[in-house]
Formats: structure tokens, sequence, C-alpha cells
């Protein structure tokens, strides 16, 4: 068996630290994971925060989804046990006293700036749910209270990195049954016999309002008009399936969708969710995102736009995508020009990346610090945030094989089941706190020689080349945002 080397190096980089020297600084309202030195004792938690400590175990995949080759990553974080490597989540209370705590052999540095709740960033961030995935390994029916009680430890985790997007869904399979699981509708319709339509939105409504409970929100992103395939269905009103390929601009678009917008923007205006919702669109082109656009407009005026794509936001002409988001590997100047025109223009703009690029990435073959400069990187160059397509599209089973499908391990997860955090999540968490940080002491006007002088080392071209080192961008963003 393999043994990979993307935890180790950090873990052997920890480990060089002096023997029983370590700290970990954090703000006031904040809390971090780290890797603790193996030669560290922890002892009795600290009085003025809390703190819990667990251990990283390997996720066993497969790196060529041809070979049966098997490889190992650590990344499956267990709370409550000893052993190594060994992880530490700390959480310093808004009201903590700044100073030095210690936990043993570990210095815990309380700044004295404050980080607001989770729900509160700014930062934008965009990590697509799966609730069909949790329904099957829970063996729970979809929207149960079984089943929701199985999401919601799941959801209230991401949550805790400032979540600021529900994904919900308007079809079946809007992404053509891509993942382990397929997404179905939260939208039930139904053609009478005199061709006029009915629409339920309980299980939509119900699904919403779990979400916001969770702490999810308050953006609504609705899969989809322009599913892949552009495959829709609906039921008759004797319970008989029926399906049509609704191309943008063609009679079974408008046929489809026309009385659907406007029924569902008086649904939302009634429930107080028109301003937080969207029409999302994946990867479509121009040409389908005009015509759909122009429709909305017709139908439902005001209802939003939002769109993952691969094109300057301009080129989509005469067409306003309130919240658009790039594929890093596209991102050139003149689409970062465009990012304070947007922001001004109160639109929200934000990168992605999925199965490519190899890096930076998320997959459990990325270095572990690679996540944290994909959660770190919007504050570098003006974006809003950061959007991944799966947070829990999970594969069969990936406490036992990680792999699915084609894609690169770990490319259609970053949380396992039960809320079992991967080390990849807490690292883009910290990253995604550490952007935080820095646009708080930008709007404070601290550092600014300093923070643009880390900025201008954030070269996603040059991360890509596999030319940077990610372990020492995360020392130098950590020390800069900790002062």
């Amino acid at each position: 068996m393999k043994k990979s080397t993307v935890l180790a190096a950090a873990v052997a980089a920890s480990l060089t630290a002096s023997a029983k020297s370590q700290e970990v600084s954090l703000w006031r309202g904040e809390t971090c994971a780290a890797l603790v030195n193996d030669s560290i004792e922890l002892g009795a938690a600290p009085e003025g925060l809390s703190v819990r400590k667990g251990v990283i175990r390997p996720a066993k995949y497969r790196p060529n989804p041809k070979s049966m080759q098997i490889a190992e990553c650590y990344d499956i974080v267990e709370w409550g046990i000893d052993g190594a490597p060994c992880i530490v989540e700390i959480t310093a209370p808004s009201d903590a006293n700044p100073g030095v705590f210690k936990w043993g052999d570990l210095d815990i540095r309380v700044v004295d700036r404050e980080l607001p709740p989770a729900k509160d960033w700014k930062y934008h961030l965009d990590l697509w749910q799966h609730p069909w995935a949790v329904a099957r390994v829970s063996r729970s029916k979809p929207f149960s209270k079984e089943h929701y009680a199985a999401m919601r430890p799941t959801w209230e985790l991401l949550a805790s990195a400032g979540q600021k997007v529900l994904t919900t869904t308007l079809v079946d399979q809007p992404w053509n049954h891509q993942c382990r699981d397929a997404y179905g509708t939260m939208i039930g319709r139904v053609r009478n016999g005199d061709g006029t339509w009915r629409f339920d939105y309980s299980i939509f409504d119900e699904y919403v309002e779990f979400g916001r409970s969770c702490g999810i929100g308050p953006h609504i992103a609705c899969y989809t008009m322009c599913p892949w395939g552009y495959k829709v269905s609906w039921h008759d009103d004797k319970g008989e399936e029926h399906h049509a390929d609704a191309i943008p601009g063609s009679e079974a678009f408008k046929d489809f969708w026309g009385a659907f917008l406007g029924d569902f923007a008086s649904h939302l205006k009634a429930k107080g969710w028109f301003a937080d919702t969207y029409i999302a669109m994946d990867e479509r082109s121009p040409e389908d995102v005009m015509a759909i656009a122009n429709f909305i407009q017709e139908r439902a005026p005001g209802m939003k736009i939002s769109m993952a794509g691969n094109r300057k936001p301009s080129d989509f002409k005469g067409i306003t995508i309130d919240c658009y988001s790039q594929i890093i590997r596209d991102i050139s100047p003149e689409f970062l020009e465009e990012l304070s025109v947007r922001r001004a223009q109160g639109k929200t703009t934000t990168f992605y990346v999925c199965c490519s690029p190899r890096r930076p990435n998320n997959f459990l073959e990325s270095e572990s610090e690679e996540n944290f400069w994909i959660g770190a990187y919007p504050a570098m160059v003006g974006f809003d945030g950061f959007l991944r397509w799966a947070w829990n599209s999970w594969p069969d089973n990936p406490f036992k094989d990680a792999s699915f499908y084609h894609w690169r391990a770990g490319d259609t997860f970053l949380v396992y089941p039960g809320a079992v955090p991967s080390y990849r999540f807490l690292e883009l968490r910290n990253g995604i706190v550490t952007a935080e940080k820095l646009r708080i002491l930008r709007d404070q006007g601290l550092f600014a020689d300093e923070i643009s002088a880390l900025a201008a080392r954030y070269d996603f071209k040059a991360a890509m080349d596999g030319k940077v080192d990610f372990r020492k961008l995360k020392e130098g963003a950590l020390s800069l945002v900790n002062r």
C-alpha cells in the first residue's frame, strides 16, 4: 500500500520545531484548528477557552481510477481520541482576555482583536450541499425527520466556515447524475388536464427553513433553468411522468418555465425570500444565459441570477449576473479589473476549483496547505469568496475508499458522513478566517504595505505551475494577521 506524503510533509515540518515549544495564535471570537508536535503534552484544558483534541486518520483512495493501486492520506479527523498526528481545535470567546494561555506545553496566544461570528463574515462561501447523499448514507427517507436529523450536524459544520448559500433544486438531476447519488427536485410539478400547472413548494420551504436554522444563508441558489442535457420532467394529474428537452428559447422551455417563474416569484415574496434567491447556472454558454436571463426578466422581473463559468462577466453582454464565480485557471488581468466595478455595483464575484487544476486544489493528494491558500486567496486579489461543487457528494463509503469514478479522490467531498471533518476542510476554514482577518485589518487601515506585499506572493499561475511554497505562504499570512 502506498503511503501518501501529503499530510506527512506538514507533520514533519511541525515536528522539526523545538521539542517543547509551540504556539497557536487566534483572535477573540475565533475557532482555529492546528497540528500539534508529537513532543507536546497537553494536560488540563486552560480556563477561559474551549478546546478539544483529536487525531487525523488516513483515508484510502485510488490515485488512478483505472488502477487497483491504493494510497493513503491523513485526512479523517476524529475528535476525543489520543494519537498522532494530533490535532487541536481552540475557540477563544469574544470576551476572552488577551494574552498567553497554557495548555500543557502548548502556548495559546489570544490577540486583542475580535473576529465576528461566522454568520457575519463578509466572505462569500458557496460549497454545494447534497441532501440525497445524506439520505442514502443514513438510510432515511429524503426530507423525513430522520433525514433532517442526519443532515443537521453536517450542515452546522459547514456553517462554522461562514457558508452563505443554500443549494436547492428546481428540477431532477440538474447535473445529469454526475454524482454517486442523483439530485432530485425540491419542487413538485403537476400539469392538469386543461394544460395549467400546479406547483408544490412544501419540501423547498421546509428545506430552506432547515438550512437557515443550521446557520446557512441567507442566499438560496436554485439549480437550474438550464440543466445539463436540457432534460426536464413533470407529472400529469393521473400521476404519469413526462419528459421534454427544454432548450432555452424553445417552445418547450417557455411552456415549462413560463407559468412557474411568476408563481415562484410570488411564493418567494410571500415568504420574504425573493431578494435572497438566485436562479443558478453552471458553466452555460452566453447564448443559453442570455435566453434565460431575458425570459426571467419578462416573467419574474427582479429575480437574481448566479453562475459559475469560465469567462469574464463582461463577456455576457447585456446580462446582469448578480453573483459570478470564475474557475481559477481562467482568471486573467482583465477579469481582475472587473472585480472592483462589480463590487461597487453591489454584485458578488468569487472563484472556484473543481476537477481541475491539479494545483492548487482540495484533493486528498493536494498539499494540505493548498486548502489554506484557496481559502485565503480571495482576500489577496479582490474576490468576494470561494465556490466548490461538492461539500458532501460521497462515494459508496468514503471511510473505506474515498475515490469515485474518474474524479480525483476528495474532489466530491470535504466532509465525511456523520459530520466528521476532513483535515482539508479545517485548513480551508483556517484560510477563510485569515481572509476575513485581512479584510478587517484593511478596513481599519492597518498593515497596508505588509498586506500588499503578502498579496503579491499569492500568484495563482505560479501555484498552478508548482512554483509556490504553500507552507511558507501560510506561515507568512498567519504571522501578519495575528500581530
